[in-house]
């Protein structure tokens, strides 16, 4: 397997981090599809071009521009109106009834289509051939819906598979048609009929079944951020249909502009000389002229989605300079294959009397240059915005720009050369309003030497016209080298792949607050086009899931149902990823692998196993006591894995320093937890009376056996019992510890306790207990403050951190007696607990985890960027 460092790049992944391995990548396997549909639409256009008569087939082309535009204009409305609707549902039955409503759209906008199409080809269409084309038209719009709810339930391969086939029909009845004698009417009818055909099929596609339980089976409270901004999971679909709506309107009139403008000067012609034979030549030669925007179309499906992920018109990334450096690399091979052309290579393509206008080409392939980099451009408004001020100058481009082809259709020529001004001058336009929002972006590397290089395949095949061999050769070469290039960019600029060994699934028994981090980081990196696969240790029930966009693998899963303790799950999880390792990153093709130091070893050496950059992020760090526990070595283990790190996240300062002390060569960053929004929304009314702790029913590091000696010392003197929410591995032997106590009675075992009801339980205690020995961060005593409740525990470094004099109260660590005296103190008075509580929520304001996960990100692409270009 090719290793990263230094600098090579492994074979490309053949699975997305979130799917099986065998299944290609949606983008990969979109674009494939498009690149093989503009291959057939190019073939039946020949077939028709060679069955027609002149005059037919000069119908056919204008109405088939026609019913392109009114394609791409369906395209580019329903399916993002369809898709982020139904994204939102979670049932058949509730994307079924979307269905209906969006299909009523897509008829009403079908009749207004097919009145202006009916309009513009009514100089030259007869009465069959206008019924045929309304049937076209709204065969389109329904088409267009179908494929947008195949999109929403990520059936990927049937909606690659639709594309295609809906192409290779319309080509099949157009040959048909034109060799039976059905003229130009029956080869419209091929249009009609294919997406006819195609929106049944995927009417039918049925919904996508995920591999294990959804959003909704994690618990809330570790998923959600409520309340607030487009983030949040409270947001639902009735609450932002309108402006969604309004923002697929905006981008469906957009592109309907840009597939307009290309189609304008065959349809303006066409109405001018009302279907004259003399424009099929022009027609025919538009052909081969117009596959720079079919590749142009291509790139931009595989731009769109990284262009969004990157900072809207940023100072900094190169995200706009790379896109035009592969476009240049592309277009300027196939607009020199179009313009230098050899007139013997020309006849093979097009009948001979088409060939005789070869002289054509040269204004066409610079038409189809500009008009490929506006697509291009548009994208990239399409991904950052704004759409307006494009929107504007495409508007007022279309008059003027069908003025000047109405001047022009007298001569095929001169309107060859016109559509070359319109092309060049709008994306010279569009241009402009990218540069002047782009600020200081700047270009990357090597953009200097691309732009030097446009004119090279010119040249060359220009030299080599009058050899149409050698000419052959050096176009293949031209665009092989080309083609290699843009991909290999592609696959370089990808989305970053982080393989995160997480030790624990927070759906697991016992899960802590590591796992919590782990997630709330995960899937707010997915949300940013991440791919993220979290591997992690088995238990009982486990199977791989998708949640939030972050890919679960427990490890050793078939042995779950034997590895009912968690200590065997444990040594279970590092065994594997020990000696599976270099298997697992072979699946996942990582850029970087993120590892989480975790009982009872810490860490594992991850960097010493692998060559891919590594990150370690410190959550736990107290093997030391562990070795004491079970006397075995997990103190010698844990100092070689901090020795294999050079970049460690720790999740306060004081675990910072600690790791700098005793790893000085290491880059240490602190990043601490965040909160989530429900925690701060908690405000129930208090009742006061009820102390509680919350969290793992573990002894060893949480220090729950202290906290019940301490009451039990002072249970006698208060009035409030002590109420106990979790789940963990010493729960038992924590129950028979209150029943020998003598406090089984005051004691109420909760269990475990999650989402809304987790922050209802914290804000309504009068206070809440945190007896733990040591932490890393205190998840528990800051949601606590942020529900407005004090906390006492016992003076730490992490805890410290948190729990302040106004905020809580602090008593020498281990010291039971002063414990329970300070719990005594404060049960027996509400009115200090109140104004105690009263000052947490301002003290953990600043703990949040979108920026979490915002400076985590930005340290992944530091580690990672010496493997990727950025």
């Amino acid at each position: 397997m090719t290793t990263r460092r230094p600098g090579s790049r492994p074979a490309p992944p053949s699975a997305a981090a979130d799917a099986p391995r065998r299944t290609p990548r949606p983008a990969v396997l979109l674009t494939g599809s498009a690149l093989l549909t503009g291959a057939v639409n190019y073939g039946g256009s020949v077939l028709a071009m060679r069955l027609l008569t002149p005059p037919e087939y000069a119908r056919y082309a204008a109405v088939a521009a026609v019913l392109l535009v009114v394609g791409a204009l369906a395209g580019a409305t329903m399916p993002p109106l369809v898709a982020r609707v139904t994204a939102r549902q979670a049932t058949a039955g509730q994307v079924s009834s979307v269905t209906g409503p969006c299909l009523r759209i897509a008829v009403a906008a079908a009749l207004v289509c097919a009145v202006a199409a009916g309009a513009v080809t009514l100089p030259y269409a007869t009465p069959g051939l206008l019924t045929v084309i309304a049937v076209a038209v709204a065969a389109l719009w329904v088409n267009a819906t179908g494929l947008g709810l195949t999109q929403s339930r990520q059936a990927f391969r049937s909606l690659a598979v639709l594309w295609t086939a809906e192409a290779v029909l319309r080509a099949a009845v157009t040959a048909v048609a034109a060799a039976t004698g059905g003229g130009d009417t029956g080869a419209i009818a091929g249009f009609a009929a294919a997406a006819g055909s195609t929106a049944l099929a995927a009417l039918a596609v049925r919904p996508r079944r995920t591999s294990g339980p959804d959003t909704a089976a994690v618990p809330k409270h570790r998923t959600d951020d409520r309340a607030r901004g487009p983030e949040g999971a409270g947001a639902t679909a009735a609450s932002t249909t309108g402006p969604m709506w309004r923002q697929a309107l905006a981008i469906g009139l957009l592109q309907a502009l840009v597939y307009l403008l290309p189609a304008l000067d065959v349809v303006v012609a066409a109405a001018v000389q009302e279907g004259d034979a003399a424009l099929a030549p022009y027609q025919a030669l538009l052909l081969p002229a117009r596959v720079p925007v079919f590749v142009a179309t291509a790139l931009a499906a595989v731009l769109l989605p990284r262009l969004t992920r990157c900072p809207a018109w940023g100072p900094t990334h190169g995200a706009l300079g790379q896109a035009l450096r592969q476009h240049a690399a592309t277009v300027s091979v196939l607009v020199a294959a179009t313009a230098t052309c050899p007139p013997e290579i020309l006849a093979l393509a097009v009948p001979p009397a088409y060939a005789a206008s070869a002289d054509l080409l040269v204004p066409l392939g610079i038409a189809a240059g500009g008009h490929a980099t506006l697509v291009l451009l548009v994208t990239v408004f399409l991904a950052w915005g704004p759409l307006l001020p494009v929107a504007v100058t495409l508007a007022l481009v279309c008059p003027f720009a069908a003025l000047g082809y109405g001047v022009a259709a007298s001569g095929t020529r001169a309107l060859a050369w016109t559509s070359a001004a319109v092309a060049v001058a709008t994306a010279g336009a569009v241009a402009v309003l990218a540069w002047r929002r782009a600020g200081r972006v700047r270009p990357g590397r090597g953009a200097g030497c691309s732009l030097l290089a446009v004119p090279v395949p010119a040249l060359v095949l220009g030299a080599l016209r009058p050899h149409p061999l050698p000419w052959c050769l050096a176009a293949v070469a031209l665009a092989g080298a080309a083609t290699g290039w843009v991909t290999r960019r592609q696959r370089r600029a990808g989305p970053l792949r982080v393989l995160h060994l997480a030790f624990e699934d927070p759906r697991a028994p016992g899960a802590g607050g590591g796992s919590v981090r782990t997630h709330q980081v995960n899937r707010r990196l997915a949300a940013s086009g991440v791919r993220v696969t979290a591997v992690c240790a088995p238990w009982p029930g486990c199977t791989p899931t998708t949640r939030d966009g972050v890919r679960y693998v427990p490890v050793l899963r078939r042995l779950a149902p034997v590895l009912r303790h968690r200590f065997p799950c444990q040594l279970a999880y590092f065994a594997a990823v020990t000696v599976g390792l270099p298997l697992l990153v072979r699946r996942t093709d990582p850029d970087l692998v993120v590892e989480d130091f975790a009982a009872p070893f810490s860490s594992v050496c991850v960097p010493w196993w692998t060559r891919r950059p590594v990150v370690g992020v410190v959550q736990w760090l107290a093997a030391r006591e562990k070795a004491r526990d079970y006397r075995l070595p997990f103190g010698a283990v844990e100092r070689l894995g901090l020795r294999s790190h050079t970049t460690l996240v720790t999740v306060s300062e004081g675990l910072a320093e600690e790791v700098r002390r005793r790893r000085p060569q290491a880059h240490v960053v602190a990043l601490p937890n965040g909160l989530d929004a429900g925690a701060v929304a908690a405000r129930p009314p208090r009742d006061g009376n009820h102390l509680l702790y919350l969290g793992r029913l573990e002894h060893t590091s949480k220090g729950l056996d202290v906290l019940l000696r301490a009451y039990a010392r002072v249970a006698g003197e208060v009035d409030t019992d002590l109420w106990i929410a979790g789940d963990g591995p010493h729960a038992r032997a924590l129950r028979e510890l209150a029943d020998r106590l003598g406090t089984g009675r005051r004691v109420r075992w909760l269990g475990r306790v999650d989402g809304d009801a987790r922050f209802a339980l914290l804000a309504s205690a009068r206070l809440v207990c945190v007896p733990s020995r040591y932490e890393t961060f205190g998840l528990v005593a800051a949601e606590a403050l942020a529900c407005g409740t004090p906390v006492l525990c016992f003076d730490i470094p992490c805890l410290r951190d948190l729990v302040t004099r106004e905020t809580g109260v602090r008593v020498p660590p281990g010291d039971t007696t002063a414990y329970g005296d300070a719990l005594a103190a404060l049960a027996r008075d509400p009115e200090r607990c109140r104004r105690l509580g009263a000052a947490g929520p301002a003290s953990v304001r600043h703990l949040d985890w979108r920026e979490t996960a915002h400076r985590q990100l930005a340290l992944y692409r530091t580690v990672a960027r010496h493997t990727r270009t950025v």
